[in-house]
């Protein structure tokens, strides 16, 4: 199979704020990143979702390699002592004919145009001179090999192409409300944590609030006081209170007979958890119905990619904390 075009988003989805519509309101809403995408001239490349993270995890070694000597902390991920991690680095998402095909609807239409392939966001806080590195690497891929198992498929890379990632989809259509769902499914980043002081139990929620917190972490800053548990007990407290910009239904555990498919690297003490539900996030100030975003441990390696669900506006109650308000089958 052959990638015939890399798509380089330059919009930034990670830390980053982004207006998909307008609004009076000073209050902002933080977004995910750039980005990059490699499309493939077949336009049925139809991986399994189990493939997601194993097809992503391939691509990024390949980048790595290609770039040489001291690839980017955004790439790699790794940072040098002192430096404070940011939030989120580059994520590679997997964009292929039946994502396409699920949501031609909501993609902007010059995406739906293109071959399937993958979609790299890259952080807002990435150096431009990396950026930049990066789409040069991207672009000298083209006509090379990618595969990560002898018994799989070898694409062949193609052209780099630019694409905007904080208008990734088309806005919500007149009379409907956006919410999200997780493609394929998130990854829970932590094990259970009880809560001792206030003797409280740990669930698919709080670790649902605890990805989006991590993500939007400069909404929901860490203390450096306190042990880690209870820094996660705060950031849970944060997303889940009546000012977030965030709403969270429908939460639940997701299931897969190999869940080590997933991920990327795991805690051999950590039972893996796959968790979906129905994320809601503010219009307040800044939109981010249009831009593409990931949660969860996998967020940076093919999982945890948010993806629309829309629906009337007339199937919502009213909610004075929260001006989308709340399905009604969910109040």
């Amino acid at each position: 199979m052959v990638l015939s075009t890399i798509h380089v988003s330059q919009a930034h989805i990670f830390e980053k704020q982004s207006r998909c519509r307008e609004s009076s309101s000073s209050v902002s809403t933080v977004v995910p990143v750039p980005g990059f995408f490699f499309f493939k001239n077949s336009s049925e490349w139809k991986p399994q979702e189990s493939e997601f993270v194993n097809w992503a995890v391939a691509l990024h070694r390949f980048l790595v390699k290609e770039w040489g000597i001291d690839p980017s902390p955004a790439l790699v991920g790794k940072y040098a002592p002192g430096i404070a991690r940011p939030a989120n680095n580059v994520s590679i998402q997997i964009i292929d004919a039946d994502f396409k095909q699920r949501y031609s609807q909501q993609i902007r239409d010059d995406v739906v145009k293109l071959n399937p392939g993958f979609l790299i966001l890259i952080p807002s806080d990435m150096s431009k001179g990396d950026i930049g590195k990066l789409r040069d690497v991207c672009a000298g891929a083209e006509g090379k090999s990618l595969y990560y198992a002898p018994e799989k498929s070898t694409l062949r890379i193609g052209k780099v192409t630019t694409v905007d990632a904080e208008h990734f989809w088309k806005p919500v259509a007149p009379g409907m409300c956006r919410y999200w769902a997780v493609r394929p499914m998130a990854i829970a980043e932590t094990r259970p944590i009880p809560d001792i002081k206030l003797h409280r139990k740990w669930g698919v929620y709080e670790a649902l609030c605890l990805s989006i917190g991590h993500v939007w972490r400069s909404q929901y800053p860490q203390s450096s006081e306190g042990s880690r548990e209870e820094r996660y007990w705060n950031i849970v407290d944060a997303v889940s209170a009546k000012t977030s910009h965030f709403r969270i239904y429908n939460y639940r555990t997701v299931h897969r007979a190999n869940m080590t498919d997933y991920v990327h690297r795991a805690n051999g003490s950590n039972i893996l958890h796959g968790m979906n539900a129905l994320i809601a996030i503010s219009d307040v100030g800044e939109s981010l119905d249009c831009a593409a975003m990931a949660i969860g441990q996998s967020r940076h390696l093919g999982g945890g990619f948010l993806v629309p669900a829309d629906f009337a506006v007339s199937v919502c109650q009213s909610d004075d904390d929260f001006e989308k308000g709340i399905p009604t089958w969910l109040k």
